[in-house]
C-alpha cells in the first residue's frame, strides 16, 4: 500500500530558500523508496488552494510544512497563509511536522481539536544562524548544518516508520549532540560558535508536539 507525504516549500526570501534547501534532502530519500508517493508542492505551488486540494483529494498521512508562521497560522510562497483556523480541519486524522516559527503555540493545539492525530512545531521563533557569505546557497552554509541535520532527523524519524513521539526524541538528542560537539576551528570560521549554540538550545527547548505520540505514518 502506498504512504502519501505532502511537502510544502516555498522559496520566496533567504530564510524559506533555507527551509526549501532542507526539506530538499527527504525528497531525495523518499525517491529510493517504493512505498511512499511524495506530493511537492514548490515555490509558486505553495499556496492555500493547492494544499486544500491536495489535502482533499491526496489525503496524505504525513503533512510537511516549510515556511513563516506565527500562533495561528503557517504560510507558503510570498507568506500567504496556507493553514489556519479556517482550514485545519483538512488535516484532521494526519501527523503535521510544520516547521515554522510559533504556530505550535496556539494552532497545534487547535488543530487536535480538530481531529489531527499529532502536530509537530515550535512554541517560538524556529532560529537559524546562517553565513551570509553563502546566503546564495544554503545547501554549503556550514553555519546552517547542525539546523539542517536536526530538521532532516525528525522527518526522515516520521517517513521511516518512527512514531511522532519518538521523531521528537530522535530530534533533541541531535540538538544536544550539536550543542556538545559544534564548535572546532573548522567548523567555525567566523566565531559563531556562541550563537549557533544558543540557537540550537533555543530550537531544542521550544520544540514539542500536540497529540498522540504514538501516531505513525
Amino acid at each position: 500500500m502506498t504512504r502519501k507525504l505532502l511537502v510544502t516549500r516555498p522559496y520566496h526570501d533567504v530564510n524559506t530558500e533555507y527551509l526549501h534547501s532542507f526539506a530538499k534532502d527527504i525528497l531525495k530519500l523518499v525517491k529510493t523508496t517504493k512505498d511512499i508517493h511524495a506530493t511537492d508542492l514548490e515555490g509558486e505551488k505553495a499556496i492555500r488552494s493547492q494544499i486544500e486540494k491536495s489535502l482533499t483529494k491526496e489525503n496524505p498521512r504525513l503533512v510537511f510544512l516549510n515556511g513563516h508562521g506565527d500562533k495561528l497560522t503557517v504560510c507558503g510562497h510570498k507568506d500567504e497563509v496556507i493553514l489556519d483556523k479556517k482550514n485545519i480541519n483538512l488535516t484532521k486524522g494526519k501527523i503535521v511536522y510544520a516547521l515554522a516559527c510559533d504556530c505550535l503555540e496556539e494552532l497545534g493545539a487547535l488543530a487536535v481539536q480538530r481531529g489531527t492525530e499529532a502536530f509537530i512545531g515550535y512554541k517560538a521563533r524556529f532560529m537559524i544562524v546562517k553565513d551570509p557569505s553563502r546566503n546564495a546557497v544554503p545547501d554549503k552554509d556550514k553555519n546552517a548544518l547542525p539546523f539542517r541535520k536536526a530538521c532532516s532527523t525528525l522527518i526522515t524519524a516520521l517517513v521511516f516508520s518512527n512514531s511522532a513521539g519518538k521523531a521528537i526524541e530522535l530530534t533533541k538528542r541531535e540538538y544536544e549532540h550539536s550543542i556538545r560537539s559544534y564548535g572546532t576551528s573548522e567548523d567555525d570560521p567566523y566565531g559563531d560558535t556562541p550563537l549557533i549554540r544558543f540557537a540550537l538550545a533555543w530550537d531544542l527547548e521550544f520544540l514539542g508536539m500536540e497529540g498522540n505520540p504514538h501516531a505513525c505514518f
